[in-house]
């Protein structure tokens, strides 16, 4: 195998050096048009939120619905383990009887007027 004379060699390695820049010159530039786009985008969102008011307060109204049950649901919840937590610990001498007066009072019905 003969070897190639240095001037191909060095035109070979400069048309790819070349071709490896216009392509990465082509690529900056497709991924700026697309940040640009992907900013354009979301700055539309933001602008069609703002022209309806109406559709701002309506989804703020749901968010806070669904933050105020999920704190409800939460509560419930570690209430209810709390609670069985307490009936367990009434075998524990100390505080058991404690817990016992406790539930006594819970159950007994509340007097009339």
């Amino acid at each position: 195998m003969t070897a190639l004379p240095n001037s191909i060699r060095m035109s070979n390695t400069k048309k790819a050096a070349k071709k490896d820049f216009t392509t990465e010159k082509e690529l900056a530039k497709e991924v700026k048009e697309l940040a640009k786009e992907i900013h354009h985008l979301k700055d539309m969102e933001f602008v069609k939120i703002l022209k309806h008011p109406g559709r701002l307060m309506w989804l703020s109204f749901i968010k806070g619905a669904f933050v105020g049950f999920g704190s409800i649901l939460g509560a419930s919840i570690l209430l209810a383990i709390f609670a069985f937590i307490m009936t367990q610990i009434s075998t524990v001498p100390l505080i058991g009887d404690y817990i016992k007066d406790i539930q006594q009072k819970i159950e007994e019905p509340s007097p009339t007027k």
